[in-house]
């Protein structure tokens, strides 16, 4: 082999070569011969396979005639994206023209040891795909490597990919079209979740379904299929695309059927809607974020959108449990003609008759190729379908129940339905009711008698009234396990606090409720950190749960209230901003001077929740924008300036909202804090005591972009716990969830979880329904903040920490 020379091109695809190459940059050919000049041409050669090491080709960089493998000559590029490219191509080892594509691996990024696991899975995705055969699926005839490169030799198919389509209508598609899509694909997932390995594809979204000139989806790129592994806890890898990937492939699980459902119920929004739903992990922390189809396309059947939403559940196990289940409910909605010829069809129901409009023109795919896997891109807000929606409108039928050893069992008590059996772990436990009225309260003996099982209840401090007397609610009942009546001890601090001394050790509880899902994220990561990876919060029948919602408001004492509403006719961060700053305070915005200057109030963000969430707001109100925070936005001078000018305004910080807003603002009055910003639920239950004690009311306000805290239930699983503590306080979590115990927490100024309870329901003591002088209630939060990284949240602790970690805190709160 001779030595390239300098400026050598290619002769076969026209590169020309840096001095020293022996192969083609861009193809892989062998450059031969010595320079003769300025340029020398190289003569084509045989493909070389080349070392982790040696130049190897471009990840899409093959110009059409090159030839792969010996038999494959490329047409053209089709795709490229950020795990590869994919070629369509001719083989030319059959005298007729027969068209192919081929998925060329990109590995540009990856050190050698990478590189080879890269191909090993890359070969294993070939492996799974050719002993595939249904008719949504692609056939896969080969496997090499070459170039340095790993390429997947398949069906070419002569279609558009589900987003393309959509793209190209610019609007949402027809319910009819979409819904017959969605059986196929829920055909093609029955077929991979029921074979004998059950396959779960893990990236179900437009990109990667394709529909041919024919209307037949068919299912794409593989590369993060996996076979199930009944035996597994978790995934391995956090894998999925952002807005289609459920709760448990972020980490909180293994990955099953249930999660490709997730998926595509948000494949079905996104084409329904034209809009990327919000992602799990922000839906669990905001769930307001998250609006239905019908909010985004009025136009859509009571149906179609009660199919979504129960495959969009964040439990699984309130998902449908099978592919085939939804197929069925989709069937029998009646909303688009069964298409022939489904792999599940002998299993069905008889459709409704119904005559659908056709479909139309401009849905229907243009030629196109297989196409790699793409990020998503942003969608227009038009709510237009393409398809008028029919008249007729069905209810899905009822979930098919979970494949589990036991099923789950219904037992009357006192006329009352209670789910008491559940499975957890190696066997089935059965909560009972014990007769009698007798039972303990809140708190029960430090060494419980015999027969008693106790659960050490941590919760934020903002909830107390509502759980003290869910509490004795619950102990009262003298709920047993296993001959074992249950106790529930409670521990009500800060979520910072609680988190803190849970990491180090000083606080093991079986339960814990912080204030939202930030905290909680905050102590999974760091606990995996300091434990090798192990999670101390559970997952599935474990997964946390949102017990109720409490969004931010600033409280502020009536009089100052007037005086800023006159001044700046708005009261949010940014006309607080400007009053915390003026130089003599009340008296330059038309206040008395004796007011002194303009005081805020907030607790200490490192212990507190509700802190936490302010100076996140603060920050998005300063860089205008509801999403995306950055870490190197937190850190610039100019925001930790404007961050300086309102926490700078807090004469002492207090620890703990709950017992913050009570014990210190309402005590010490406007002299000490003009504006606070704290929980709507606080000022809602302590208006009537704020009045009494200042003379004057505090009124509630709420940031234009808010950030509700969703107080989850989390199960520990830190050593200390034992496996029937997990299981009480599963019957303890539904107690808290059921309607009656979320009615109850109306009267504590928190918006229910449950669909069943309203802010307007007639409970006694309803403060929702009382008459105030705190401002009126919206019924919904409607522009939410979306949470960021944990990243992003502890350098916000950081920077703040570092200027004010040594400021005054207030005694008593």
């Amino acid at each position: 082999m001779g030595q390239a020379g300098v400026g050598q091109t290619c002769g076969n695809c026209g590169t020309v070569n840096s001095p020293g190459e022996q192969f083609c940059i861009n193809c892989g050919y062998t450059l031969t011969g010595l320079p003769t000049g300025p340029t020398t041409t190289a003569q084509p050669a045989a493909p070389q396979m080349l070392g982790a090491y040696g130049s190897r080709r471009i990840t899409g960089s093959l110009p059409p005639s090159s030839l792969l493998g010996g038999r494959y000559r490329v047409v053209q590029l089709v795709g490229k994206g950020g795990f590869g490219a994919v070629y369509k191509a001719r083989d030319e080892r059959f005298q007729a023209t027969r068209a192919v594509a081929i998925k060329e691996m990109s590995d540009a990024t990856l050190s050698p040891s990478e590189r080879t696991k890269a191909i090993e899975e890359f070969r294993q995705e070939s492996n799974l795909l050719v002993q595939l055969n249904h008719p949504n699926l692609p056939n896969v005839s080969d496997f090499f490597e070459e170039g340095g490169k790993a390429y997947l030799v398949m069906e070419f198919i002569e279609g558009k990919t589900l987003e393309t389509v959509q793209e190209d209508a610019g609007r949402p598609l027809g319910e009819a079209l979409v819904m017959g899509w969605a059986m196929q694909l829920c055909d093609v997932l029955t077929y991979l979740h029921t074979l004998s390995q059950p396959i779960i594809f893990r990236d179900m979204k437009p990109p990667n379904a394709m529909v041919t000139q024919n209307n037949q989806i068919k299912l794409i790129d593989f590369g993060i299929a996996r076979v199930f592994k009944v035996a597994a806890k978790k995934d391995t890898t956090l894998l999925g695309s952002q807005g289609y990937a459920p709760l448990e492939q972020y980490g909180r699980g293994q990955s099953d059927a249930r999660s490709d459902i997730y998926a595509l119920g948000a494949t079905l929004y996104d084409l329904l809607t034209n809009e990327v739903p919000a992602d799990a992990p922000t839906r669990r922390i905001n769930p307001g974020v998250f609006q239905t189809p019908r909010q985004l396309n009025p136009q859509l059947t009571q149906a179609t959108e009660n199919i979504l939403l129960k495959a969009m559940e964040q439990d699984p196990d309130d998902r449908y449990q099978t592919a085939a289940a939804m197929l069925q409910d989709i069937v029998q909605s009646g909303v688009a003609p069964v298409p022939p010829g489904l792999y599940t069809s002998g299993t069905l129901p008889a459709a409704p008759q119904q005559v659908l409009p056709p479909r139309p023109a401009a849905s229907v795919p243009r030629q196109g190729g297989v196409g790699p896997s793409g990020s998503t891109v942003s969608r227009s807000q038009n709510v237009r379908p393409v398809v008028p929606p029919p008249q007729q409108v069905f209810a899905p039928s009822p979930p098919l129940a979970p494949p589990s050893p036991v099923a789950r069992r219904t037992v009357l008590i006192g006329g009352a339905a209670l789910v008491v059996a559940a499975l957890a772990g190696t066997g089935v436990f059965l909560a009972t009711k014990k007769s009698g009225s007798g039972g303990g309260t809140g708190s029960v003996p430090t060494q419980p008698a015999a027969g008693t099982l106790t659960l050490n209840f941590t919760y934020s401090t903002e909830k107390a009234a509502w759980i003290q007397a869910s509490i004795d609610a619950f102990n009262k009942q003298g709920m047993r396990l296993a001959n074992k009546v249950i106790q529930v001890v409670q521990d009500p601090r800060g979520s910072g606090d609680a988190k803190d001394k849970i990491l180090n050790g000083a606080l093991k509880p079986v339960i814990w409720s912080p204030a939202s899902f930030l905290e909680l994220s905050q102590l999974s990561a760091a606990w995996q950190l300091a434990h090798a990876g192990k999670d101390i919060v559970g997952s599935g029948e474990l997964l946390p749960k949102s017990l109720v919602f409490s969004p931010l408001v600033f409280a502020v004492w009536e009089q100052r209230a007037q005086v800023l509403q006159k001044k700046y006719g708005t009261i949010d961060w940014p006309s607080i901003h400007d009053a915390l700053i003026l130089k003599n305070g009340w008296a330059d915005i038309g206040g008395d001077a004796a007011w002194g200057l303009v005081k805020f109030g907030q607790t200490r963000p490192d212990q507190s929740n509700s802190a936490l969430l302010a100076i996140t707001l603060l920050a998005y109100s300063f860089y205008k924008q509801e999403r995306g925070l950055t870490v190197k936005q937190v850190q610039d001078a100019k925001f930790l300036q404007y961050l300086s000018d309102v926490q700078g305004a807090v004469n002492a910080f207090g620890r703990s909202s709950g017992t913050f807003l009570e014990n210190v603002v309402i005590l010490q009055g406007p002299a000490a804090y003009d504006v606070t910003i704290t929980y709507e639920n606080l000022v809602l239950t302590l208006g009537e005591t704020a009045k009494n004690r200042q003379k004057q009311a505090l009124q509630r306000y709420y940031p234009s972009v808010n950030i509700v805290s969703d107080h989850p239930f989390a199960i520990l699983q830190g050593e200390w716990v034992k496996p029937e503590e997990q299981q009480a306080a599963r019957v303890f979590r539904d107690f808290l969830l059921a309607d009656e115990q979320q009615r109850l927490a109306l009267k504590s100024g928190f918006r229910p979880t449950s669909p069943n309870v309203q802010l307007t329901d007639s409970v006694s003591g309803n403060v929702f329904t009382r008459q105030s002088s705190t401002g009126a209630i919206p019924p919904q939060i409607q522009r939410l903040a979306q949470s960021p990284g944990g990243g992003v949240v502890d350098e916000l602790v950081k920077q703040w920490k570092d200027k004010y970690n040594d400021t005054s805190t207030t005694p008593g709160g």
